[in-house]
């Protein structure tokens, strides 16, 4: 009776051994940094768990989202009952507005991996704001006041991003104004928090450009309702998008021919208008249609006697040139010609000359 006394104590004392098991209960998963000051240097917080288990545990690594975040874990076990510190530091400089960053922690027996979070705002200082958002707007700062879209294709839509940063001490709720009927932005409203940033997203649709060619506009954004509004300039190039044709339509296609690309006016009376012409041919099948002949240079203006041209059939282009408005004097300017032509759909006439005595 004894020995299996004995013996069903050592049974009951393995069980307990192979049930033994540390558990982690976090106390605080999440560490809110909140305002902080870049020129306050690291900022440091701490999380804190405690092991409800009734063996000991170990931490066994740490990975952190962002280099500017990092954290020492504790060296030693941490015994059943015990709590335990991770220390963490947040390095604000050059990073104004709100962040948000990750903090993973490994454990030994299998225990799964917890994932933590740290965030908070960072008032920057004026240095890293003017390098960042060097765009002074009042209680905002504004990442840049161009909006370079690049090439849109006409049948198409291409995006891009504005950053504003709220460097006052009250939310602001940013006004658009002056949007063409191809941008969209979005959100379209948003609260900016004191030391906080928003990023808009801006829409260039391309089939709802009236335009070809370059296209350029200038739109404005306002810290709120009453508040003088900032311009913001948008470019972009609108193509016509060939990419669908088949090879039988580009077989039937147009072909532009134009007179001359360099269109010389000589040496003209600098207090007069001047006028000079070129031609445009069509030596393709299909219709050759203009889309667009114009110039963005000063002191010259152009009309066009037709925009379809027909095979075999040409238009011509009246160029003057009003000196007075030149902005040299010298006349070295540009002319773009845009046509429904799959293989030349834009090409450039230069439009020289001298003024008498020059």
């Amino acid at each position: 009776m004894k020995f299996r006394t004995t013996i069903s104590g050592v049974f009951l004392a393995v069980a307990a051994a192979a049930t033994a098991a540390p558990r982690i209960q976090w106390i605080n998963p999440d560490f809110d940094f909140g305002a902080i000051a870049e020129a306050d240097g690291v900022a440091r917080g701490e999380f804190r768990f405690v092991n409800t288990g009734d063996a000991p545990v170990s931490v066994t690594g740490v990975h952190t989202s962002c280099g500017c975040t990092t954290a020492q874990v504790p060296r030693d076990e941490i015994a059943p009952g015990d709590t335990a510190v991770i220390a963490v530091q947040y390095d604000p400089t050059g990073r104004p507005g709100k962040f948000e960053k990750k903090v993973s922690v490994n454990f030994s027996d299998d225990i799964p991996r917890a994932s933590l979070r740290v965030h908070g705002v960072v008032i920057g200082t004026t240095k890293t704001l003017q390098t960042r958002y060097p765009v002074d707007a009042g209680v905002m700062r504004i990442h840049s006041s161009v909006i370079p879209f690049g090439e849109v294709k006409k049948s198409g839509a291409k995006s891009d991003f504005l950053e504003v940063y709220n460097a006052s001490r009250d939310t602001i709720v940013p006004v658009w104004s002056n949007l063409p009927s191809y941008l969209s932005v979005a959100p379209e409203e948003n609260h900016i928090a004191p030391g906080q940033q928003a990023v808009y997203n801006l829409m260039f649709s391309g089939y709802r450009c009236p335009l070809y060619g370059l296209v350029s506009d200038s739109i404005c954004i306002a810290s709120g309702a009453g508040a003088e509004p900032v311009k913001i300039d948008i470019v972009g190039i609108v193509n016509e998008d060939f990419s669908r044709m088949s090879a039988d339509d580009r077989a039937k296609a147009p072909v532009i021919s134009v007179s001359t690309d360099r269109l010389d006016f000589g040496s003209f009376d600098p207090s007069a208008p001047v006028t000079a012409r070129f031609t445009i041919t069509n030596k393709g099948k299909n219709t050759l249609q203009l889309r667009r002949v114009y110039t963005a240079d000063k002191g010259i203006s152009l009309s066009v006697d037709k925009d379809k041209i027909k095979k075999g059939k040409q238009a011509t282009v009246t160029v003057t040139v009003t000196p007075e408005a030149l902005d040299s004097g010298i006349l070295n300017g540009r002319i773009s010609v845009i046509s429904n032509d799959p293989d030349n759909p834009s090409l450039t006439v230069r439009a020289v000359g001298l003024p008498q005595g020059f």
